[in-house]
């Protein structure tokens, strides 16, 4: 045996081990006051009855957080981001569009024709020997006449012209009787 002159009970078999035993005088004052070292059962406290409420309502409030932080406001996000894209491709294509109307005029005006329509629509130039007409559009009459009687037949003649106007088919002619 090794240690044999140690007294453990783990080398030496020889020794018989010791019980506690309490006395009687303690066994009766530990029944008096077991109840203040005993473990407390957790279930049958108030804050466990409502604390599970609690934790149930806070996860819940967490969810519902995390899905909108993840889903609702993303999702709102993209659908005003695409119909901003949406817009600014509109303008994008009618900017393209005026861009292309430009592109034309400025290859028309890289020709002389082009040149020359040009400076007559918008300088008023004339070539020599030509005769420049100036047609200025006839005011508008008033047709808002009394209802006495020189007027009244002026009346009906505008309204007998004007139907008949809008009843002729084919070009107005000047000079047509």
């Amino acid at each position: 045996m090794c240690h044999v002159g140690a007294r453990s009970p783990r080398h030496n078999r020889d020794v018989a081990i010791r019980r506690n035993k309490k006395s009687s005088a303690r066994k009766r004052s530990s029944d008096h006051t077991s109840f203040l070292s005993r473990p407390i059962d957790l279930m049958h406290t108030t804050w466990a009855k409502y604390g599970k409420f609690a934790i149930t309502g806070l996860g819940s409030v967490l969810v519902v957080s995390l899905g909108f932080s993840f889903v609702v406001f993303p999702l709102r996000t993209y659908v005003e981001q695409r119909s901003m894209v949406a817009n600014k491709s509109a303008e994008f294509a009618t900017l393209a569009d005026a861009n292309e109307q430009l592109q034309i005029e400025v290859n028309d005006l890289k020709t002389p024709d082009g040149i020359r329509n040009a400076a007559r629509t918008q300088l008023g130039y004339i070539l020599p020997g030509e005769q420049r007409l100036t047609l200025v559009q006839m005011p508008a009459l008033p047709t808002d006449l009394p209802a006495q009687w020189p007027y009244s037949m002026v009346t009906d003649i505008v309204k007998v012209r004007a139907q008949t106007v809008a009843n002729a088919s084919g070009d107005l002619s000047p000079l047509a009787p």
